[in-house]
């Protein structure tokens, strides 16, 4: 009886293979595994998988294996590395994008141009009381709130009686961190939060 070679004659149409892909549409190592699983089993008996090949693909899927968890490892060292930093900055004066100041805030006034003077304003948002604090070229730049009140502050700067641009930067105490999946949190007075990834200086 003569014996017809069933090389070309399976059907895989029935079989459903779940595969796993992993970030990027790339796949992953279990799916990696899966492939060759079904490659064993839908071998042609009359010409089984060379033994050299099969190894080769073995050693393939363990350096697969490795290379997912030393990338899985990096990204925990670098996501622990971010949250120490954050955890360390707890007691520092952080800056922040923001004219709504807390007592204890402070704030750098950072002239743009030659001036002769810098007002500062603050708003008491409670009582709506305007508070001014003028600073004369020469003085120190720095103006700490100490009004019980949230309050808001606008600054002009004037230059031979013309008015000229000045930029601020707003600086918080950190009181504590929080993780979320967006990334760390800072807690200010007040229980004020702020995204770390807005911040933009961190005084030592």
């Amino acid at each position: 009886m003569a014996i017809q070679s069933i090389g070309n004659s399976y059907s895989t149409s029935t079989t459903t293979t779940q595969s796993t892909t992993a970030a990027g549409g790339n796949l992953g190592k279990d799916a990696f595994l899966q492939i060759l699983i079904s490659q064993l089993k839908y071998q042609d008996p009359m010409s089984p998988m060379d033994s050299t090949e099969m190894l080769s693909q073995l050693s393939q899927l363990t350096q697969v294996e490795l290379l997912t968890n030393l990338t899985s490892s990096v990204d925990s060292m670098t996501s622990s590395a971010n949250e120490a930093k954050w955890i360390s900055s707890i007691g520092k004066k952080i800056g922040v994008d923001t004219t709504t100041l807390l007592k204890g805030d402070e704030v750098s006034l950072v002239p743009n141009v030659d001036y002769d003077e810098i007002t500062l304003t603050t708003k008491d948002l409670t009582t709506g009381e305007l508070t001014k604090v003028k600073f004369a070229k020469g003085d120190d730049l720095t103006y700490t709130y100490k009004g019980s009140n949230p309050a808001t502050y606008e600054i002009a700067a004037t230059k031979d009686g013309s008015t000229v641009t000045c930029g601020s930067i707003a600086y918080k105490e950190v009181k504590g961190v929080y993780m979320t999946d967006s990334g760390p949190v800072l807690v200010f007075a007040n229980n004020e939060t702020y995204n770390a990834s807005r911040v933009q200086l961190i005084k030592g």
